[in-house]
């Protein structure tokens, strides 16, 4: 197994229960080890045989940010 890192990914959220809390944003920081067979990715070269940690980035801002 072979890790894709993704570190220090900062997001704009929402975060809190009380009223108070969600009237402002807070800046949450990630990071993301990703355990992967790459093995194919390395033998073909190519990049879309590969983690996309883009598209990682976008989905879990999307999922977390406001």
């Amino acid at each position: 197994m072979d890790i894709v890192y993704l570190h220090d990914l900062k997001i704009d959220c929402v975060l809190g229960i009380w009223e108070w809390e969600r009237r402002t944003t807070q800046t949450v920081t990630f990071d993301i080890d990703m355990a992967a067979d790459v093995r194919q990715a390395a033998a073909s070269d190519r990049i879309e045989d590969t983690i996309n940690y883009k598209a990682v980035a976008k989905r879990l801002t999307a999922y977390v940010g406001t």
